[in-house]
Order: structure tokens, then sequence, then C-alpha cells
């Protein structure tokens, strides 16, 4: 944005923030020379092209300040230009910039004399860089102290974008606990006089609790924003209870990093989709909704319905709403689902115009009695279980994560989805001997699911010493264990105690196929429309697209 033509639309960007009494602030990064090697982008420029770039930021700064933002923020973190020259692994130069801080210095120095007060300075920092031979910690203090009369706020993090291993360290799955920056923001506050922000897998109740407790001056957070925009509204009126929570899934980082498509979430159906779906307002109707299954998927539908103002009846066989939601929050580090579970439910039990019908199986005479407006077929999935020679140690992971049934100390899990390789992780944490087979290669597993969720549950994997053993396939269980067969056709006994199915699901197209035609307006939403399994993505998608579509 170095370029003046972009003021006009970075214009119409800070009149809609302040029209909403808030105050603009934009982050800064290099475009091209964030994706250039460090080694290459630090080392061969010369003095006269690095000048040219610190003048780039200058002059984007005071475009931005003519725009009428009110602060930015110099990404100075995760490998962006700042962090590389500033970086022990890659700054060899022999010039002036060859000082890790002059750059830092200079670039800041040069914004603060174009700009004057008249724009605040935020101050992106890793904290450290948590690789062997990168920056640490006592450095980055070091550095900050060194740039701090031109910084208004710094901003810490950590990590590298460019090194996969340290991802799930800058964007915290839900295996990993919240608030991992925290320690070094403490740090840089005590050592520091000017205030300090922390990023990093906070949620609004952790990040009241460190700014009560004085550990820093600002929590920044964007994962909880994109879960439910009124989260920060619904806190100031103390109305938290109805803010949708982030499960931590990192499907939104995932689209935007790994597939560079544009962002959108798990749990709000509307974020990346704003202009694709008209407000929803109310009207006046005695319709009926009838919706057959209180999973995610039927629970949406139930949510948009009400809000469209029909009458909703939810019908679910179990004793609880839920579905397969009851499975994924079952594992102890799986507490953001479960908080997203009990905030579904009871978004759908305090609605005056859903009402609940558990423990009920829906036949075609129900649907026929009732005769709906429209019908929403959200029955779920049922777990792939195929009967082997011996099945007294044989159990469902589902039920493992239930904790419906009991393990012994050495476990084969089958399946090496995110389902087999959690409960592989609970399982581990719990003292067993795990180990995990699939048909897939090893490099193969999650390659098709939320790449940084994945790296950091193999990491905390491999920490548990779980086993893996790649492309074979179950035969058979015997009293002793399981029997697999190699890819050349030989087999081989892993003796185990207990024999843990994570086969993936399948649609029960036979109840399908028997509620199915009765109405008009018929859906299948959910794990049930398709053939592969389902995610929670898909699930909470497909329900508000065909009701927001059908309805």
């Amino acid at each position: 944005i170095n370029n003046k033509l972009m003021i006009s639309d970075l214009c119409d960007v800070t009149e809609v923030i302040h029209r909403h009494g808030s105050l603009a602030n934009i982050e800064l990064v290099h475009g091209y020379y964030m994706l250039v090697p460090g080694e290459k982008l630090v080392n061969d420029l010369t003095t006269e092209q690095v000048e040219e770039l610190i003048q780039m930021y200058v002059d984007s700064a005071e475009n931005c300040l003519i725009a009428g933002f009110d602060m930015i923020m110099i990404h100075g973190a995760h490998g962006n230009v700042p962090s590389m020259f500033f970086s022990r692994k890659y700054n060899h130069r022999t010039d002036r910039f060859g000082n890790r801080h002059q750059f830092g210095k200079e670039l800041l120095q040069q914004i603060r004399n174009r700009v004057g007060d008249k724009l605040a300075i935020e101050y992106r920092i890793s904290g450290e860089e948590i690789l062997d031979g990168y920056s640490t910690l006592d450095e980055t203090i070091e550095y900050a102290k060194a740039i701090e009369e031109y910084v208004d706020l710094f901003h810490v993090s950590r990590g590298l974008l460019e090194k996969n291993e340290c991802l799930p360290y800058l964007f915290m799955p839900t295996y990993f606990p919240r608030g991992m920056n925290l320690n070094a923001a403490k740090q840089m506050k005590k050592a520091l006089n000017k205030p300090v922000a922390v990023v990093g897998g906070f949620d609004m109740d952790k990040a009241m609790e460190v700014i009560d407790n004085g550990d820093v001056d600002v929590v920044a957070m964007i994962r909880n924003i994109y879960a439910d925009p009124n989260c920060i509204i619904n806190a100031q009126n103390n109305k938290s209870n109805l803010t949708r929570p982030c499960v931590r899934c990192n499907n939104c980082i995932n689209r935007t990093h790994s597939k560079m498509i544009k962002v959108q979430c798990a749990v709000n159906p509307t974020l990346g989709k704003e202009t694709q779906f008209p407000p929803i307002y109310p009207i006046k109707t005695d319709k009926k909704v009838m919706i057959v299954g209180g999973g995610p998927a039927g629970m949406e539908v139930a949510r948009v319905a009400s809000k469209k103002g029909y009458q909703v009846l939810l019908y679910e066989k179990d004793a609880t709403l839920g579905g397969a939601l009851k499975m994924a929050s079952g594992a102890s580090f799986k507490q953001d689902m479960k908080k997203y579970l009990e905030w579904s439910i009871r978004s759908i039990e305090n609605d005056s115009n859903i009402t609940i019908y558990t423990n009920t199986i829906v036949t075609p005479e129900l649907i026929k009695e009732i005769n709906p407006y429209a019908l929403f077929i959200a029955i779920g999935s049922n777990p792939i279980l195929p009967t082997f020679s011996h099945m007294k140690n044989v159990v469902y992971a589902g039920d493992v994560d239930l904790k419906k049934v009991s393990v012994k100390d050495n476990v084969v899990i089958v399946g090496a989805g995110f389902t087999g390789l959690e409960t592989a992780l609970e399982l581990a944490r719990e003292g067993k001997n795990v180990t995990v087979i699939d048909r897939l290669r090893k490099e193969e597993i999650g390659a098709d699911s939320v790449e940084i969720s994945m790296i950091g549950l193999k990491q905390l994997l491999k920490k548990e010493h779980v086993k893996f053993i790649c492309e074979v396939s179950l035969k058979d269980v015997s009293e002793n264990g399981a029997i697999i067969t190699y890819k050349d056709g030989h087999e081989e006994l892993l003796s185990c105690d207990t024999v843990v199915l994570s086969l993936g699901v399948k649609p029960d197209l036979e109840k399908i196929e028997e509620l199915d035609g009765i109405v008009d307006i018929t859906r299948i939403i959910g794990d049930c429309s398709i053939e592969r399994g389902g995610t929670l993505y898909h699930a909470v998608h497909s329900g508000y697209e065909n009701a927001m579509e059908y309805l």
C-alpha cells in the first residue's frame, strides 16, 4: 500500500471502522519479500535496496495516516522482513545492516519522522523463534529495548511461518494449552516501559484473567471473533453465555495459510460468505419445520428456522442432543469442542420456537402425522465396525472417547484419521502403550486434513512415544492381538490387550430412504449426506446453507 492510488480504498475501510466507534489499525507486511527465503532476503540485497525497502514501509505508513488509520502494526515476527534482519540465523551482512538491530531502528525511526505522533505504532515481535540456532527471548528483549523509543505497543507472538514444525505454536490447536506466549509477554513487560500485548490461543475468560492480573496490557485474538463477531459485545453486557465458542480447529488459518483460499470458519457459516446470504428477518407463519437428528447439522437448521419464524420440531433418537459432537468432545483436551457442544444445546433448549423430542425414533407415519412444511434429515452416520474372530477385546473409538468402555495397557488403534489419533493421544497420556496402524504411508497421514492442527497432533503423539505401523491392513483379531497384513502379503501378530477401531463412518442409507420423499421440501444434511464421513465444518455449513436456501 505504498501506492497512493490505494488511499481511497483504505479510506472506505477506516470510515466503516470509525462509524462503529472503534479505532482503525492495519498490519503492514511486504507482500513480496515475506515469501523470499530469509538467507536470500537479508544477504542478497545491496545497501541501497535495503534503504529502498525501508522507504516502502515509510510511504505505506504515510498513506495509512492520510486514509484515516489511528495505528499501524509493523509485522516484525514470524519470519517477516524486519525479523529476518534481526535473525541470528540469517543475518550475515557486512554493512551497517549487519547490526541485527539496525534495520528495525531505521525503519521505525523513519516512520516516526514521517508521521510524527499522529499514528500510533504497534510492533509485532516473536518473543522466541523456538528452533535451535534462531533468536531467543533474551535476544528479543534486548532488541525490543533498542527500538522501544519509536514503538507505542509491543505485540508478542512466537515462531516462524516458514517452518512447519513451528506452526502449531503460532496457531495453537485445541491440543495445546491456551496462552502459550504469556510467559514471554510477561518478561517483556517487566523489561520495557511501553505497553505489551499478547496473542495466541486466548478466549475471553483467559484474556480477562491475564489483564486483571496485570500480566499484560492488551490481549489480541481473532479466532474468537471469527466464530462469533458479537463476542466482545456479549462480554460487555454480561451475556457471554450467548457467544458461540471457537473450537480451535484451525480451519480458518488452514484455508488461508495452507490452501491460499479465503477465510471461513467451522462454526460460523457466514464468515467469508457475508454477501451470499441475506439478513434473516422473521416472518409470521404457523408452518412447521421438522428435523430428524439433534447433532450439529440438525441444531444449526433449528437455529436458522427459528430465526426465520417457523415452528421447529427437533427429534433425537438418543436421550441427549449432540450427535457425533458428544464423542468429539470426550477427550480431556477437547474442552473447546465441549464448550461449543454445550452452547449449541443451550441455544436450542432456550429457544421458545423450538420443541425438542428426545428418545424418539422418527417413522414415516410420524412425518405424515406432523405434515411439516419442510423436513431435514440429519441422522448422522454409523461407525464402520467389521467383525473379527475374537471380538472380546475389540472396541469402537467413540466408546473409548466417551469412557463407555475400559481399555487395557497395550493398545492397537486401527485408523490414523483425526479421531484415531486423538484417541491415541488420550490413551497415551493415560499411560497406555499405543500403536496406530493404517493403510496409508506415514507421510500421507493427515494430508487432506487441517494441516497445522495435524502437525501439532503428530508432535504430541511423538512426545508420548506412540508407535506407527503404516501401509498395513487389519486382517483379523485373535485372542493374542491384531493380525496385520503388509503390502507384500506377509502377516504379523501385534500382541495387544485391546484393538480400537477408528475406520470412519457410513450413512444409514436404508433409514434415509425410509424417510425421504414424504415431504416435498426434504433435505439430507450433515454426515448422512456424504459417504466419506463428515466434519463439524460440513455439518454446520450444510445445515445453515440448506436452511437459508429452502426456508
